[in-house]
């Protein structure tokens, strides 16, 4: 269980985390508009291509992250941050300092990462 402290700790974590992403995820947006304006000579398509692809790979990234660190804001006022999935037991206080998006505690995560590298 966590502190109040802590608790608080982790949503203005979680809150900025998902404000800067979502900062990122607008740059990269207007980005994409910016250079689908262009009108790159022939020489010019292949290196505008590779940083289309750059930026619509941040957006996606961004989008995901917000995505984890959303859920991890909703548990968090669930009640059940910090309680892992698996076993429902407490996920260790360095795991969540270190991932505060973590919803595995080691010993479960460690399981998963076993059964996924067993199946490739």
């Amino acid at each position: 269980m966590l502190s109040p402290k802590k608790t608080e700790y982790f949503k203005q974590f979680l809150e900025t985390r998902i404000a800067e992403l979502e900062s990122t995820l607008d740059s990269a947006q207007r980005e994409t508009r910016i250079d689908s304006a262009r009108h790159a000579d022939p020489a010019d398509q292949a290196a505008s291509e590779y940083e289309r692809q750059a930026i619509i790979h941040k957006a996606t990234s961004a989008r995901q992250m917000i995505r984890v660190l959303t859920q991890a804001l909703d548990r968090l006022r669930q009640g059940t941050f910090g309680e892992c999935a698996s076993c429902g037991g407490d996920i260790e206080a360095k795991r969540l300092e270190a991932i505060p998006w973590a919803t595995y505690c080691l010993r479960c995560q460690g399981a998963r990462e076993q059964g996924w590298s067993q199946h490739t």
